[in-house]
Parts: structure tokens; sequence; C-alpha cells
């Protein structure tokens, strides 16, 4: 960042892994995160925001409901950066509708989607890039009966908020470095003009 560079293309990987390495199986763990680490496999996408609940996460809409070994999702994410070029998401979901007396964070539940051979057509998934004014890469995405293994829930049905919370506490962290890096950019380029 201090050098006039971006980093935001790149730390996606860090915070979202966090979330798998922390609260993923072991299996889940033995499968994707050598991969992840080795840079073969691209785990970026982080699908959170919705159209309709803003920064509001206990108010999203799109569901997942269990038909026997799969989730069947349906829904839409907004400002989902790098799902074009990511392989895999971090998708919340909710999992148990928001009844009266139900807490709004409770219910939701995070889904680990391969995105590569979902991106087929007819296949449930579309993703449709956002076009911006500066270099970042954000998607809108849209589930209509797409399917996810069961084995693909990180850690317990109905936990996710808490889950994707340990990811955000790192993006944050490492936006505020980025934010210090721009800022130490902007004051030397302004000093010498």
């Amino acid at each position: 960042q201090a050098q006039g560079c971006n980093g935001g293309a790149c730390h996606a990987q860090i915070y979202t892994m966090g979330t798998l390495l922390r609260h993923g199986s072991d299996a889940q763990k033995a499968k994707y995160l050598p991969e992840i680490a080795s840079g073969a496999l691209r785990l970026q996408a982080f699908g959170v925001t919705e159209p309709t609940s803003g920064t509001d996460t206990g108010a999203l809409k799109t569901t997942a409901v269990r038909d026997g070994n799969d989730f069947v999702i349906n829904g839409q994410k907004i400002w989902t950066s790098r799902a074009e070029h990511s392989d895999l998401m971090l998708l919340l979901v909710r999992t148990t509708p928001l009844n009266e007396g139900l807490k709004k964070t409770a219910g939701l539940s995070v889904l680990l989607v391969d995105m590569r051979a979902a991106q087929k057509k007819d296949k449930g998934l579309t993703i449709r890039p956002i076009r911006t004014m500066m270099n970042h890469a954000t998607t809108e995405v849209f589930f209509d009966n797409f399917r996810v293994p069961v084995e693909n829930l990180i850690g317990e049905e109905g936990k996710g908020f808490k889950y994707i919370l340990t990811g955000m506490n790192a993006e944050r962290i490492l936006i505020a470095a980025e934010c210090i890096g721009d800022a130490k950019w902007f004051i030397e380029k302004a000093t010498c003009y």
C-alpha cells in the first residue's frame, strides 16, 4: 500500500481461510487447506452481504434447506468480491427461519461452496460482475435451487454468524494496515507535489 499498490486482491484468501481453519472439520481441512496454502485452490469469495440487508447481517434472506444429503440454496448476494476468480466461496445462509424470539444472528450457517463445477450452465449459480470505477472485482451472485453437499457445512448448523466474525475481524485488521499504507503513499505524493 505504501508503494501505491492495492492488497485487496490477495488479502481475502488470508481472512476467508481463517473460518475454515478455525471451524472446519478435519476432513474439510485435509481436503482444502493444503491446496489453498499452495495457491492451487482459491478461496477468496465471501458471500455475506445482500441487497435488502446491507450491514444488518441478521436480516439476510438467502436460505439453505436440507434435502437428503444436500442443502438447497435460494437467494442473492451482492458486493461479493472476487467471485469470478475464486474456486471456493464461504457462504452465509439462513438454515433456521427467523421466528419471533429468535436472535437475528441465530440460525445462520456457513457453507463452503465449490464454484468450479457449479458455474456450468443450469447448475443454479449465476455470477454477474458489478462494474465499479476503481480496480475492484465485485459481483452479484444468484442462487436458484443450488445444491451444496451437507458435508460442506462449516462447524455446527446455526452458529455461522460467530464463525464468520473470526474472518471479519482479521479482515478489519488487514484493511486497517492497508489504510495506513495508503495514507503514507498519499502524504508522500501530496508533499512532493
